[in-house]
């Protein structure tokens, strides 16, 4: 009786060493986990004489067969000035926020913008007929226990003021 539970603990042990291995993490992130980032829209939603609020909407779809947690997202928010990209804005969430298998969520993240980087961005639009390429780039972190897997994401969308 002895010998056995030795040999259960040891099994246990050795699962709990490989489950817990960063070469097991790594090869299950990509065999396993996989997932679709979205930036659906991305509008001005306020302007005042300090900040603009630009609003970002995230779509994560979970194409995996068990659930997932969004553990985190960060991207920066550029504009279009003369064919190259300026930095308008950071935006990040830190929510954890639940996504079903098989199933996708949308959110929306709220970015204050200074606004001497928002009437650069109104400038440029003015120049361009009332609109003005904007570009979202980030990456997003999905857990699937035990692993977290960083999935890079780009969109670059028309704006109008």
């Amino acid at each position: 009786m002895l010998i056995v539970g030795l040999i259960v603990v040891a099994i246990c042990v050795s699962l709990v060493v490989v489950l817990n291995s960063n070469w097991f993490k790594i090869w299950l992130g990509g065999k396993a986990v996989e997932a679709d980032v979205q930036i659906v829209n991305v509008r001005l939603k306020d302007i005042s004489m300090t900040t603009a609020m630009v609003e970002v909407t995230v779509c994560v779809q979970n194409t995996n067969p068990i659930g997932a947690t969004l553990d985190k997202i960060e991207y920066v928010i550029y504009f279009e000035k003369d064919d190259e990209w300026v930095q308008l804005g950071r935006g990040d969430r830190e929510d954890d926020i639940q996504i079903k298998a098989g199933d996708s969520t949308c959110f929306e993240v709220e970015n204050k913008i200074d606004v001497l980087s928002a009437i650069a961005a109104m400038y440029q639009a003015y120049r361009q007929d009332g609109s003005v390429n904007m570009k979202v780039s980030g990456t997003t972190w999905l857990k699937i226990w035990p692993v977290t897997v960083d999935i890079p994401f780009e969109r670059i969308e028309k704006v109008g003021f």
